[in-house]
């Protein structure tokens, strides 16, 4: 570690307090950190995870699942349920499966999670990601999940004491489901649907770069919609609504105008990385403000930009950790290391 790493996290451990509690914020510094390394690997013997996945014969194929671009964006989902959306297609899921996480399966970070799991091999790791060398957890360990973009190829496949993986297609991206119960495992993937347009919550596949025309401080926000996009890619979406929205847009509105005292460092503008489109919505019009989720320590504490089209702002992590919950803010330990092995690509 060099004197200008060792400063940066210094830095984050004075301010800790500061900083988002699920360490996301952390992760972003490695990350950065690691662009600035010229092929030097750190960690990889921490990882509990470094082999190859074991690869397992599929029972079948599935072709990829596409639907008329003219259909219409989705209603509202089952009682009990919820949607997920990644990339160019979403998907029910039940609405107590709450435990999301960043990162292939099946590993799912260092800690065994509590409850059935929303997974996201996302793009942020870069071109190569952890693999296990067993195909699925010890029964002990295993709970059902829902995984997009995962290593498996489409089909089905059988593990031990009755427990089921079947991989589909849809719109260019791997669903996986694991469950015991096969009625729920079709329930789940034939409720996938492209992203025709937008997806429920109001997101586009492809960030379009629209800017608000401003945020009007006095109208009454009832809900917002939280688009999360990573190189203009969605990864989540998802909504808040009463207290939670209206003090998020009141957060937003009175937010300090201009850059933070000392400007803005390098590289704190970057929405090649991950950016939130943030839609309130109020009781005569919808306000788009973005915001920008880049490494922006200035002055003690992270700041983040904001526009809503017309007034250029910067917040801080308290503001952010209104933005990241459920969908937004999920276990990342793969964020913390350099990857140790290749992920098998997603399908083009």
């Amino acid at each position: 570690m060099d004197a200008h790493e060792k400063l940066i996290v210094t830095s984050l451990s004075k301010h800790a307090t500061e900083a988002p509690s699920d360490g996301d914020l952390l992760s972003a510094v490695h990350y950065r950190l690691r662009r600035r390394r010229t092929g030097r690997t750190i960690g990889a013997a921490v990882l509990a995870c470094a082999a190859v996945a074991t690869a397992i014969t599929a029972t079948h194929s599935i072709t990829d699942v596409r639907t008329d671009p003219q259909v219409a964006r989705p209603g509202a989902p089952d009682s009990g349920w919820r949607w997920e959306s990644y990339k160019t297609v979403q998907v029910q899921v039940p609405a107590d499966w709450t435990q999301h996480v960043s990162g292939p399966a099946p590993c799912h970070g260092f800690q065994v999670p509590s409850r059935p799991i929303i997974g996201r091999s996302n793009d942020w790791l870069g071109k190569y990601g952890y693999t296990c060398e067993d195909a699925v957890l010890p029964v002990e360990r295993r709970l059902p999940y829902v995984w997009f973009n995962d290593v498996q190829a489409p089909g089905i496949k059988q593990y031990d004491a009755g427990w089921t993986e079947e991989t589909r297609l849809v719109a260019g991206v791997k669903i996986s489901v694991l469950t015991k119960d096969d009625a729920l495992r079709r329930r789940i993937l034939d409720s996938a649907r492209p992203i025709t347009g937008t997806d429920y919550y109001g997101c586009s596949p492809i960030d379009s770069g629209r800017r608000g025309t401003g945020l009007d401080a006095t109208d009454r926000i009832s809900s917002a919609g939280i688009c999360e996009y990573w190189n203009n890619t969605l990864v989540a979406a998802s909504t808040l609504t009463g207290r939670q929205a209206s003090t998020l847009a009141q957060r937003l509105a009175t937010a300090p105008e201009g850059p933070p005292p000392g400007g803005w460092a390098e590289g704190c503008h970057d929405t090649d990385q991950r950016t939130f489109v943030v839609t309130l919505h109020g009781s005569t019009q919808s306000y788009p403000v973005r915001v920008t989720y880049a490494l922006c320590y200035v002055s003690g504490t992270f700041q983040f930009p904001t526009t809503d089209g017309i007034t250029e702002r910067h917040t801080d992590s308290t503001t952010l950790d209104l933005i990241r919950q459920n969908a937004h803010k999920p276990d990342q330990p793969s964020d913390l290391f350099d990857p140790a092995g290749p992920l098998t690509p997603s399908p083009r």
